[in-house]
């Protein structure tokens, strides 16, 4: 009964976040983004980022502690993808999504066309950043989800 509970966590936790990943950066974001404009487009996403970003959080540490519990085949490598997850994912959230935030404010600010446009490009690094993190985030969790799914029966 235990191990199912761990391997019922385990499972879930991970798909949960690779599902919120899935569906913010491929349904969600898109949506809002063609439905408003850019600026209040870019409200409303980073309203969602920070609620984004706490799915991971908890997520991932409830994958990294039933891993940890369970009796799980390919565990190395499980560890090694998950860790990628878990560094990206609190990196992004706790990093770059409020340096993005400031860049964001500080561009709502009267400044000079240099100043603005030196902001604009390290809004658009910053982003760039952030997306790579979360490809880099879903590809790895993809993978771990393939691990995962190896050692299943149906």
């Amino acid at each position: 009964m235990l191990v199912t509970l761990i391997s019922f966590v385990h499972i879930f936790s991970l798909v949960f976040w690779i599902g919120s990943i899935l569906f913010f950066s491929f349904l969600a974001a898109p949506a809002v983004f063609k439905a408003l404009d850019r600026e209040q487009a870019g409200e409303v996403v980073g309203i969602l980022f920070p609620r984004y970003y706490k799915i991971g959080y908890v997520c991932g540490i409830l994958t990294l502690i039933t891993l940890i519990l369970g009796s799980e085949m390919m565990r190395e490598i499980k560890m090694l993808l998950l860790m990628v997850m878990l560094v990206a994912t609190f990196f992004a959230g706790l990093v770059i999504n409020p340096n993005a935030r400031k860049l964001k404010a500080r561009l709502k600010e009267p400044l000079s066309p240099t100043e603005r446009e030196a902001l604009e490009e390290k809004f658009r690094r910053t982003h760039s950043l952030a997306v790579k993190l979360n490809g880099l985030v879903l590809a790895a969790g993809l993978v771990f989800l393939w691990f995962t799914a190896e050692g299943l029966s149906l």
